[in-house]
Parts: structure tokens; sequence; C-alpha cells
């Protein structure tokens, strides 16, 4: 008989079909979460070798905190600043050796070892010498403050390049950074006013405006690092070591330094010598260290958290994957011996039927007459089980393509649309990206509460689908922050929408607790081009972004060379 050949081939064609499509629905799935995994995986390592980088920072600038006192000590006192010094450049060659080579690369870090050798050798003539010539001792400090610039100008160099790399992680490498520039500024704060102290001398005027501008610096380092992010807002430790260390700055350093200015405006003499000022001022600075550790430690926890919860989901989707190929395997099973069989034998009474056999038909109807009763049943079952895989997908496309707050885009399928876009993007019709991001939006969470928060989230997508067109790709990225992307031809006109939707955020209205009544405001980045890459046009969108809410917020600043 054909039909059964027919029949036979036509399963294993089917199954091999199905297996496939699941195959190929697998990997689509674990791809993503191999994906995520990796990129957790990646931030704990950068963020180490980071770690080892901003030590060295730190090293440098303690070491030049203790050579300013072996330049300014007293004969009897120099023989415990040289071994504090000497301890100091141990621990700064030390953590040198470390630093990663995709960090400063070894020609790099050669001439900054270089640099800090000629400076040391400056410093090492004060060894067994006073410093009786303020031109000398002032060349001495500046020289190991040239030193320290010079790691500096190389480590933020990279640190910017890392940063458009990965714009998600803007906010921890900027505070760790901050970190670095607060300890740097706060030790060549006290470096100021050395020589002027040692010398009697007053400040001059060009030393004055140095401190100001340190001060101003410093301010900037601490706003900074008191607006936390999330990977330290669960951490009680790291914000009160910061307050412990701001508090005790300000009292035992900033203090010594505004009397010493306050004593030079006022031509009186200065209350304590440079000896005791430069040990006195670096003890009000030795918890900054300590604040450094204690927050990339908290760092490293936080992506090492990530890294595991990104596991625990890769393998949490295997094991689904591994269960649907089960659930495979075992409806092609079913339908075989509970579907295909009794089927099978319906055509073979059929032809007794008509042969006129009635001895075959009597034994097969007698055989099958349990089966064929239980044909629609398993019919039905199997129907429902696939109803349930259909279910099972559409549930999983939508989780991984839609935001569940506020239903607009997620992260990944925004990446896949506005990437579309960017191959189709052409000199006549170039790709914009529009980065917003709301302004203030914690003071709104530690205001009226995370609910509160949602609340707003959800109001401002509403927003955004109502002003966006069609065919934008709207999508929230990030916390708060979301992206528009299109095609548009006019710079003009593209532009007037980005002042549009700017315009209609001011003018949002989100009921809050009942009674009360929210306007927000928001920051706007914008980047276009076409012959770029989605990944560069967003790394230029979020720099232009952070110009927005550096220059003030509720703003646009945008960037649109070709």
């Amino acid at each position: 008989m054909n039909l059964k050949s027919n029949i036979t081939r036509y399963l294993y064609i089917s199954t091999a079909g199905t297996l496939a499509l699941t195959s190929l629905f697998s990997w689509w799935l674990a791809s993503d979460s191999i994906d995520a995994w990796n990129k957790a995986r990646n931030n704990l390592v950068q963020f180490d070798d980071f770690n080892k980088v901003l030590l060295v920072s730190n090293d440098l600038a303690s070491e030049r905190a203790f050579a300013n006192e072996l330049i300014l000590s007293h004969a009897n006192n120099k023989q415990e600043a040289w071994a504090n010094l000497l301890k100091s450049r141990q621990v700064t060659d030390t953590d040198l050796g470390r630093i990663p080579h995709k960090f400063l690369t070894s020609s790099l870090l050669n001439a900054t070892k270089i640099q800090l050798i000629n400076s040391r050798k400056t410093v090492d003539r004060y060894k067994n010498l006073e410093a009786n010539n303020p031109l000398d001792a002032q060349y001495a400090i500046d020289e190991m403050v040239e030193a320290t610039n010079f790691y500096h100008q190389a480590l933020f160099r990279k640190t910017s390049e890392f940063i458009r790399l990965e714009p998600a992680e803007l906010g921890p490498v900027l505070r760790a950074q901050a970190l670095g520039e607060l300890r740097d500024a706060t030790g060549l704060l006290g470096a100021a006013v050395l020589v002027p102290l040692h010398s009697k001398k007053p400040l001059s005027k060009e030393q004055m405006n140095k401190l100001s501008r340190g001060f101003e610096r410093i301010n900037m380092q601490w706003w900074i690092l008191e607006t936390h992010g999330k990977e330290i807002d669960q951490r009680s430790e790291f914000k009160t070591l910061l307050s412990q260390t701001r508090r005790q700055f300000e009292r035992n350093g900033m203090t010594l330094i505004q009397q010493l200015q306050e004593q030079s405006e006022n031509g009186a003499n200065y209350s304590i010598g440079a000896d005791t000022f430069a040990v006195r001022y670096h003890d009000s600075l030795k918890l900054f260290n300590h604040l450094l550790n204690v927050y990339l430690t908290d760092l490293k926890a936080n992506y090492t958290a990530n890294e595991n919860k990104a596991m625990v989901h890769l393998v949490a989707v295997f094991c689904i994957l591994l269960a649907l190929y089960i659930l495979v395997i075992g409806a092609v099973y079913y339908i075989r011996t509970r579907v295909l069989k009794p089927i099978i034998k319906l055509n073979e009474i059929t032809h007794g039927l008509i042969s006129g056999d009635r001895k075959t038909i009597e034994l097969l109807a007698n055989n099958s007459a349990g089966e064929v009763q239980q044909l629609w049943s398993s019919l039905g079952a199997l129907g429902h089980k696939l109803s349930e895989q259909q279910q099972m997908s559409e549930t999983f496309k939508k989780h991984s393509e839609e935001d569940p707050l506020t239903s607009l885009l997620n992260r990944r399928a925004f990446e896949k649309l506005a990437g579309d876009l960017a191959v189709q993007a052409n000199e006549t019709q170039p790709l914009w990206v529009v980065l917003i991001d709301i302004d203030h939006f914690k003071k709104i969470n530690d205001t009226w509460g995370h609910p509160a928060g949602d609340a707003v989230l959800v109001a401002f997508s509403a927003m955004l689908k109502n002003v966006c067109r069609g065919g934008d790709v709207v999508a929230r990225i990030g916390g708060e922050e979301f992206a528009v992307v299109f095609q548009h031809g006019d710079s003009d006109a593209a532009l007037k929408y980005a002042f549009r939707i700017i315009e209609q955020i001011r003018h949002l209205d989100i009921a809050i607790g009942g009674h009360e009544t929210l306007r927000l405001t928001a920051s706007l980045g914008i980047a276009s081009g076409f012959h770029k890459s989605l990944p560069e046009l967003l790394s230029e969108a979020d720099l232009e972004l952070y110009k927005a809410k550096n220059s003030g917020r509720d703003r646009i600043c945008y960037q649109t060379t070709q």
C-alpha cells in the first residue's frame, strides 16, 4: 500500500523540519542570553583592569605628597620623610607593573616611567638638602606635578575611548574617574601654597587664582560622586565613607588652606610652617585611598552579581530549550503511535471493504476499534500542544523585544531595527539618532517613591508614542533614557522635529499622589550620518547628551557632520 510509505516519508520530513525549526528558535533565544552573559563578564574584566589603573593614580598622588614633605622638611626629619617616600615609590612601581596594555601601551607606559624617573631625580636632591632656594623647591614640586599630569592625560584619554565604546557604563566610569581626579585635585591644592609658605611670602595673584580653580574642580568632583548610580545605591558603606572623607578634608585640609589665604590677604604672618603644613595637609587626605578601594570593591561586587545573574538566566534558557526539544520529540512519537497508525489501519479496513475480504475486515476492525475511537481525542490533544507551543513562542518573542513597563522597544529590539535603518541610510536620507534622558529622575524617585517614578516613565513613553511618527524606532534603552531613530533628508526639519519632542516634554503634566501635578524636562543629544554604524552614532549622540546635561539640562545638543 502506498499510503503507509507516503505517511512514513512525510512523517520523517515533518520531524526533520520540526527539529530544524526548533533548533533555529533555540539558537535565537540562546544567542541573546549568551550575548548578555558575555557583556556582563566583559564589564567585570574591564572594571577589574580599570581598578588597577586608578590605583596608580592614587599612588602617584600619595607619592607626590611624600615628596613635598621631603623637599620642605627640616634636616632632623629628612630620614623619616625619605623612608616614607621610598615606601610610597615601591607601591607606585608595583601597581604600574600591573596596568593592562589595553589601557597603556608599552611605549606610553615607558614614557610615563621615564617622566617619573626624571621627576624623582629632582626630588632626590633633597634627601640631605634643605629647601633654602624657593625657586628650586618650586621646580622640584612642579616636576612631580608634571609626572602625575602626564599619567592622567594618558589615562583619561583611554577612559574617554572606553566611554565611547560602552556608553551604558558612563556613570560608573565617571564616578570612578572622579575619585582619581578628586585625590589629584586635593593634592595639587596643597602643593600650590607650599613654596610661598616656606619662603614666608604672600600668595601671588596667580597662586590665588590657582587655588580658586582648584576649589571649583574639587566641588565638581564631589557633585559627580554624590550623584549615586544603581551600582552603589544599595551599599551604605561607600555613602557613609564619602561623607566622612569630605568632612575630614574640609575640616582639616580646606580650612587650613583658607586660613593661609586670609593671612596672606591681610599681610599677616603665616601661623604654620611649610613642613608642618605638608604633614597635616597630607593627613587630611588619608581617607581618599580607602574611599577609592571601597568604591571599586563595591563596583566589582555589582558586576560580579550581574555576571552571576546573566549566567543563571543562560542556564535557565538552556533548560527551557531542552524541555522544548523533549516536548517536540514526544509530540512526534505521540503522532506516530496514536494518530498515524490508526489512520493506516482505517485505510486497510477501507481496502478490505472494497475487496470484500470480510475476514481481514473483521480482524482489522476488532484490533483497531479502540484506536479509531481515540483518534479524534488524540488529534485534539495534539492541537492543544501546538497551541501551547505557539503561545510560548509569542510570549518569548514579546518578552525579548518589548520593555515590560513602558511597552516600548527594549534595547535588543532597538539595536536590530535601528541597525537595519543605519544600513539603509545614504547621503540623501541620513540616519538621525536622538537620545533623551529625563532630568533629575532620581529626585522623583526619592521624593515620591518608585511607583511614582514608574508612572512618570509610563506617561513619558505614551507621550513619545503620540509625538513620534509611525516609521520611527522608539525605545527605552536605559532606566530613564530613551531613543528615537529615523531617516530624514532635511536637517532643518529633523532638528525641528527634535525641538517639537522637547516642547511636548515641557508641556507634559503627570498626576502624582492624586492631587499633585509633576512637570518634566529632559536633555537631548543628537547625532546623524550616513556612513557610520549605529554604535558610532549612539556614541556621538551620547556625548552630545552628556554636554546637554553638563550645560544646564532641558536643552538639545547635536552633531550633524556627515
